[in-house]
């Protein structure tokens, strides 16, 4: 076999290794939609944290304490933290989803909303999802995911397959850090009026929207928005009950992989055109 041969065999193996890689490596460009699936006097969403990692991001464990960022973000809708410590335990991509048509001031998903924003992501680094979204008016209850591996997005061959996540009542989350009182809760109007209690509690599922005695009551409470909440509406508890859907769907295959193939294929016809 000349060196030629040898050559254009070396680089045909290789260009084989990397078409079959080509699903974990190149970039794919993904749209993340959310909806409030709470119906009229239902609850709000704040915006929503979405981080895109390999797999090993974990944002809260049931029966544990809250961190301090996930305190932050169940209590007052605040993700500064929670990206803090994305960017500094992972390689991947995080962002926010907001809702364009929030009450002024505030871009949160009020009942029936939608909203949805575009990210870069790829198999190796950032092929699962997490997020993280607290629900108004409530002193601390939030929806995620406490599983880092819960949701991929890639198949075990790199092929994207996108996902379609229905939360329900019983993925509403109390981070057991204020406790239940109705003061303190953000998007109530007069929520201000007592100051907030620590609750020193742990992560668990919530119970429902019914405050401790003495509390200012969520149901029937009004919003900024200019409605009230309505009992039957906000009932997350309910059998069934639907509190939001986020679905993921590929947009489109970024140019950089396809081009590093083509100029492959191009070496390729180069090297096999000097061997005739």
């Amino acid at each position: 076999m000349n060196l030629f041969k040898q050559s254009y065999k070396k680089l045909a193996l290789t260009s084989i290794a990397l078409l079959s890689l080509s699903g974990a490596v190149q970039a794919t460009t993904v749209k993340v939609e959310v909806t409030n699936l709470f119906e009229s006097g239902g609850l709000a969403l704040t915006p929503v944290w979405t981080g895109f990692h390999d797999g090993t991001f974990d944002t809260f464990d049931l029966g544990s304490s809250a961190s301090a960022s996930l305190q932050a973000l169940a209590e007052g809708g605040d993700m500064s933290g929670v990206r803090a410590d994305f960017a500094a335990a992972s390689s991947g991509v995080d962002g926010a989803v907001f809702a364009p048509e929030g009450f002024p001031g505030a871009p949160v998903f009020e009942p029936g909303e939608t909203g949805y924003a575009m990210f870069d992501i790829d198999a190796m680094t950032s092929g699962y999802f997490s997020f993280l979204s607290m629900l108004i008016p409530t002193n601390d209850a939030f929806i995620g995911n406490a599983a880092p591996d819960q949701y991929s997005l890639f198949d075990m061959m790199g092929n994207f397959v996108g996902l379609d996540i229905l939360v329900l009542g019983t993925q509403v989350w109390d981070s057991g850090t204020e406790l239940n009182t109705g003061f303190g809760s953000p998007f109530l109007v007069g929520g201000g009026a007592e100051p907030r209690q620590d609750e020193n509690g742990v992560v668990a599922q919530h119970t429902g929207l019914q405050v401790i005695a003495g509390g200012l009551s969520i149901i029937g409470g009004q919003t900024p928005a200019g409605y009230s909440i309505d009992e039957a509406a906000a009932d997350f508890t309910a059998a069934g009950f639907e509190v939001a859907r986020i679905r993921i769907s590929q947009v489109e295959v970024s140019a950089p992989a396809t081009g590093a193939f083509i100029a492959l294929m191009g070496a390729l016809v180069l090297v096999r055109r000097k061997m005739s």
